[in-house]
């Protein structure tokens, strides 16, 4: 469906709102390479030190990598939203659009956690801006299941809650690797690891049945 007027609403196109999610995502998962910055070596520096220089990048690679995992996890989460979702309507539009100025962000805090991972506010910056993302995944998700009118199917009552139990596990990990940032800032960025055993928990404790989608 192209943008038009529904029940006095103009709307956008559902295809133009993926293509935009697309788009950004693609552009922001390339970007975070910025945030490995090739040694400036001379080429007789370069043999004997390379290889010295290259390990000692290990905070910024693992920064990127976390980072990289992250947004293509986001990525997918928004494309299991959208599953259900048939008309976009301004509500929704926005939401996407105001988390996708924090998916833009991402390369900048994933390069200067990287450059700085021993400065608290620089992770800092990092967790921060993965909990403002997460958190409009949450709201993004409760919105769409509780508006019937925009989904293309039903959604079982007990699936939109786990739905919501499920985006609250980054949320979690974020606050959890912003304490951590008190106490190390660089171990911080480990918490990360623990979203595969968060959504684990939560579908074997809490949503023992998945989502049949």
């Amino acid at each position: 469906m192209s943008g038009q007027e529904a029940a006095g609403e103009y709307r956008i196109s559902k295809n133009r709102v993926e293509a935009l999610v697309d788009g950004i995502y693609a552009f922001a998962m390339t970007l975070l390479v910025i945030s490995l910055t090739v040694p400036v070596l001379s080429k007789s520096e370069a043999a004997a030190t390379l290889t010295t220089r290259v390990f000692a990048m290990h905070a910024e690679f693992f920064t990127f990598l976390i980072a990289f995992l992250v947004l293509a996890s986001f990525w997918l989460v928004h494309h299991r939203h959208f599953h259900f979702v048939h008309t976009v309507n301004s509500t929704l539009v926005w939401i996407n659009i105001y988390t996708l100025a924090f998916i833009v962000l991402m390369p900048f805090s994933t390069s200067i956690s990287g450059d700085y991972p021993d400065v608290q506010i620089a992770v800092v910056l990092f967790h921060a801006n993965m909990l403002i993302i997460s958190t409009f995944f949450l709201i993004h998700w409760h919105y769409i299941s509780h508006h019937p009118e925009i989904m293309s199917e039903s959604l079982d009552p007990k699936d939109a809650e786990c739905g919501i139990r499920r985006s609250l596990v980054i949320p979690v990990v974020a606050i959890i690797g912003i304490l951590v940032s008190f106490i190390t800032p660089s171990y911080s960025m480990a918490v990360y690891l623990l979203i595969p055993c968060g959504m684990i928990v939560v579908n074997h404790y809490f949503c023992p049945q998945d989502m049949n989608r």
